[in-house]
């Protein structure tokens, strides 16, 4: 079949993109296909051009960017393609009669959100639906080893197990994917002997930079620096993307590039749903050229002419990194990605992944961005090899350039290599017997309570906002070792736990304990010796439940852009918690919950709850 003379008609391409005919071509043969294609390559044609093919089929599309979905729909509209979306936007009149339409074969296309997908309504229309394919975009967050790791996106597996009809093919698309990521993301959505195509990961017409500014100060001024041509010439220029880590971050250096003149916007998931659409039309038209935001912003965007990308904080992974880089240069034309690394950002960054309770290998994804902004190896070289791809250095980047950026890396270098060897000579104390004995001591009065950073403030005579809050500051071994070096009391602790010494409870919050004595808190309460301070009771299960419902609803009140008790209020979280349903009519049963919330949130709900049976 020759597939160029409808690539042009409906939709405007004379050729097509690399990857895009093997992909689309395997779809059409009923396939499952695995498309990872960078940024900018045009992975929503492999769906589209499939779907306007056929004649009484639909084609069902598993989206997370909801905000997106009226602009995708339009588009496909706009070519000829009936196409509608289905989510919380629209009001549940509207919904049914989309659902209607799918189900009458008046769809070729249909966007839903994952969590409108999988909810109990929806399984019940879906078995109607007659299907050509089941499309996941944004296939990434399917993997818990992905940089954007969505449970929900877990289940998608079940719509095709349970439909009546399960020929049809399954498509999965994304920009980033290392092979531990490709692996998982196969194995969780139940694909078949799928073919997987790769196009290449080098984009020639971006140049990869990063600088190190050793204060804050520095760093606004570098960025006032690189963004000057915007404020001088913003037709020429371009557009420009500024992303911070935190929402604290965006709001500072939005004001600071105002108070400097700049046109500027800012984005991020703290902002209305209004303003948010307005700030994105605004960048979009021109009419804001430079934009600050967090990674909230910038999935699933087609913004041909940004001409430069700073990270102005140090990203979660290099694969969100080169993801939100390669929104630059999108039309093939020059453009520059300029990372500032700093440690400071890096420790903000690891705490912010250690908050995120359904994230696994937050330090491992740290530790290819340090290698990656440290090595002294081609910038596009290493991006590649993250990936699996092996391609020759770029010419571009500073450091096939060796710019100023260079020195400014083995300044930094140097600098972290005089820490290290400072830190290492504090960590090799001697100590002598009566000095460990305090620690053991303190390790016998305090069993599986404390981590050993806590255990050697306390011992140093620190007075640190965890040593006060566990009044550990009364305690007559407070300070008792402060002649040590903190560093060193850690040193001796990880020492006796590589030697079973110490032993330790618990895999997020390690807590240590003698061995040879039990991993048991020792409960003190008011017939204490003088001086012994009194500690927290270890959780009870309700509560371990009610935190687990509490991290829920927060992530998915940030994924929704929904206040955190329009998903579920904090007294009806303890009613779950203290209820502990197992069906889906005893939750609904609970008060505050309700049949809308249960066909929402139901089943990740009971999901959460059966961890704890």
């Amino acid at each position: 079949m020759d597939l160029l003379p409808l690539l042009k008609s409906q939709f405007g391409f004379s050729g097509f993109r690399s990857g895009q005919r093997e992909a689309i071509e395997s779809v059409l043969s009923g396939k499952d296909t695995l498309a990872i294609l960078p940024t900018g390559a045009g992975k929503s044609l492999i769906y589209q051009f499939p779907a306007s093919l056929q004649k009484d089929k639909l084609t069902l599309v598993i989206s997370p960017l909801i905000a997106l979905m009226k602009d995708q729909t339009e588009s496909l509209l706009a070519k000829g393609i009936p196409a509608a979306f289905c989510n919380s936007t629209l009001d549940e009149l509207e919904q049914m009669k989309i659902l209607s339409d799918a189900v009458k074969g008046n769809l070729k296309v249909l966007l839903v959100s994952p969590e409108r997908a999988l909810s109990p309504g929806f399984f019940k229309i879906f078995k109607e639906m007659n299907l050509f394919a089941l499309v996941v975009d944004e296939a990434h967050c399917v993997s818990q080893w992905g940089h954007d790791f969505r449970p929900e996106y877990r289940q998608i597996h079940l719509l095709r197990e349970r439909h009546p009809r399960p020929q049809f093919p399954v498509l999965a698309l994304t920009a980033t994917a290392t092979m531990k990521v490709r692996i998982d993301v196969q194995a969780a959505l139940g694909m078949r002997s799928p073919n997987v195509i790769l196009s290449t990961f080098f984009r020639p017409n971006l140049k990869f930079s990063v600088e190190y500014p050793s204060t804050e100060r520095d760093k606004a001024d570098r960025l006032l620096e690189l963004l000057e041509p915007w404020k001088e010439n913003r037709k020429f220029a371009g557009r420009t993307i500024v992303y911070c880590a935190t929402r604290k971050k965006t709001d500072e250096v939005f004001e600071l590039l105002k108070d400097f003149g700049f046109s500027v916007g800012k984005y991020h998931a703290g902002r209305t749903d209004g303003i948010r659409e307005r700030t994105q039309n605004a960048y979009s038209t021109g009419k804001v050229p430079v934009l600050v935001a967090t990674n909230a912003f910038g999935m699933g965007m087609d913004q041909p002419d940004v001409r430069l990308v700073i990270h102005y904080q140090v990203p979660s992974s290099l694969e969100a990194y080169y993801q939100e880089a390669g929104r630059a240069g999108r039309d093939n034309e020059p453009a520059s990605c300029v990372l500032f690394y700093k440690n400071a950002d890096v420790a903000t960054q690891a705490f912010m992944l250690s908050k995120e309770t359904n994230f696994k290998g937050g330090d491992t994804l740290l530790k290819h961005i340090k290698e990656y902004a440290n090595k002294e190896e081609c910038r596009q070289v290493q991006l590649c090899a993250y990936f699996g791809e092996e391609i020759k250095s770029c010419g571009t980047c500073d450091i096939c350039l060796q710019s100023g950026s260079s020195a400014d890396r083995e300044k930094f270098i140097r600098t972290e290599e005089a820490k290290l060897r400072k830190k290492e000579e504090k960590r090799n104390y001697d100590f002598d017997e009566s000095e460990e004995s305090s620690i053991l001591q303190f390790l016998s009065q305090f069993p599986a309570t404390f981590g050993k950073n806590l255990i050697a403030k306390t011992l140093a005579g620190k007075l640190t906002k965890d040593v006060l809050r566990y009044r550990l500051e009364r305690n007559p071994f407070h300070g008792q070792l402060k002649q040590i070096p903190e560093e060193a009391i850690v040193a001796k602790l990880e020492f006796w736990v590589e030697n079973k010494k110490v032993l330790v409870s618990g895999n997020k919050y390690p807590k240590l304990y003698l061995s040879g004595s039990s991993p048991v808190k020792r409960k003190l309460g008011s017939d204490s010796s003088e001086g012994q301070t009194k500690v927290k009771k270890p959780p009870t299960l309700n509560s371990q439940i009610l935190r687990e419902l509490m991290n829920y609803r927060d992530r998915k009140s940030r994924q929704l852009k929904w206040k955190k008790f329009m998903v579920f209020q904090n007294p009806v979280l303890k009613r779950i918690a203290e209820r502990k349903p197992s069906t889906l009519g005893e939750l609904e049963a609970t008060k505050g919950v309700g049949p809308a919330k249960v066909e929402r949130f139901g089943n990740e709900i009971l999901e959460i709850l059966q961890k704890f049976q």
